[in-house]
């Protein structure tokens, strides 16, 4: 079979850290604060009060945090300045790597929650592509940030959506003017991508042209959503198609927009009007829509993996970027196809249908072992 699979005497285990979210302390302005080992973190000089001990940063990564200052307008016109805390990541070397910027969406009842936005999972997907990975966690999110609300947007009925997106694209891009000043940064080869707001964000931040900026990924999003109050009917929806219609107007870089059917947020409906008005206006987008994910289709970017994954390595690839594949000196056996699932040897019917498939559905690099005993991995 193609793809990294091997018969061995005896079956191995194969273990992934997943890391948790995390506060970390806060660095000077546009400074970075370096990973904390786990085993020295919490230690304290001696006769001092021992702190408790913070989860790992994700070394394997090179996970790190930066703050930076951003000025955002808020609903009344009042300016605010404040921390705009930068999680990134890169792969292994000295680079330069493309970059990649993801927003995270809103959660305007529980801003305080996660104290940092991380996505090391997403991160991950990213790192093993050959880019780095800055996440904002904006002004307004997280535990030093909510003082104010800069995406406040009003009563449903007069919702004014302008000024968040303002906020939220000012931010992208003082991001991405962070990441100029990495040594280690391609600020040539940029990719925006978003989820929910972020998504909805990252639509508006291509009509902004900032430099270096190739191509953007829209997940889900929107503005102006409530599952529980409004399931399918955001506020100012014909309103939001006008922005988008104002935003395809002056969009300049290819664009991959992902949705669910099932999502309780927008809607079936909705994104397809909004995606037709960008586009309308001259917006260079391609839409893929799934019919149902999961219980929530707005969960579509951390539930519907394997649904996108293909879709976003063939945008990417559109993009110039290489799409990952199985290390060259692992040639071909000849034994099989690595999706034909009846011709995996050794192991019971089930394992065939539930674990292969398991492993087909995995993000590379990924292996599947197994032994003449039927034991498997």
């Amino acid at each position: 079979m193609r793809d990294v699979i091997g018969t061995l005497s005896g079956a191995f285990a194969l273990m992934q850290r997943i890391t948790v979210a995390s506060a970390q302390p806060v660095a000077p302005a546009g400074k970075t604060v370096n990973v904390v080992p786990a085993a020295k973190a919490g230690m304290a000089a001696p006769g001092a009060k021992a702190e408790p001990a913070r989860p790992e940063l994700a070394a394997d990564i090179h996970e790190e945090i930066a703050h930076v200052e951003a000025t955002v307008r808020l609903l009344n016109g009042a300016t605010h300045t404040g921390n705009l805390v930068i999680t990134h990541y890169r792969p292994v070397g000295p680079g330069p790597f493309p970059v990649v910027v993801f927003s995270h969406g809103r959660t305007p009842t529980t801003r305080h929650e996660p104290v940092r936005w991380r996505m090391p999972v997403l991160a991950r997907y990213w790192v093993r592509r050959g880019f780095a990975v800055m996440v904002p966690t904006r002004i307004g999110y997280g535990e030093t940030g909510q003082t104010v609300d800069p995406e406040a947007s009003g009563a449903c009925a007069t919702a004014n959506f302008r000024p968040v997106l303002e906020n939220m694209t000012a931010q992208i891009a003082r991001t991405v003017e962070f990441a100029r000043t990495l040594p280690w940064i391609d600020a040539k080869r940029v990719v925006l991508t978003g989820a929910s707001y972020g998504g909805f964000a990252t639509i508006a931040a291509t009509a902004h042209q900032i430099p270096g900026v190739v191509g953007a990924v829209n997940f889900v999003g929107g503005l102006g959503g409530n599952a529980q109050h409004r399931p399918g009917s955001p506020c100012q929806a014909q309103g939001v198609a006008a922005i988008a219609a104002e935003l395809g107007a002056k969009s300049r870089v290819p664009m991959l927009w992902l949705y669910a059917d099932n999502d309780t947020y927008w809607g079936k409906e909705w994104p397809r009007r909004w995606f037709n008005a960008f586009t309308g206006a001259g917006g260079r987008a391609q839409l893929a829509s799934f019919p149902v994910v999961g219980e929530e289709g707005h969960k579509l970017m951390s539930g519907g993996f394997a649904l996108w994954r293909p879709v976003v390595d063939q945008f990417v690839g559109s993009l110039g970027f290489p799409v990952p594949a199985a290390a060259p000196q692992l040639g071909a056996s000849g034994f099989a196809e690595v999706h034909d699932v009846a011709k995996v040897p050794h192991v019971k019917p089930a394992v065939r249908t539930e674990a292969y498939a398991k492993f087909l559905a995995a993000d590379v690099p990924r292996a599947f072992a197994l032994a003449p005993s039927g034991a498997w991995a």
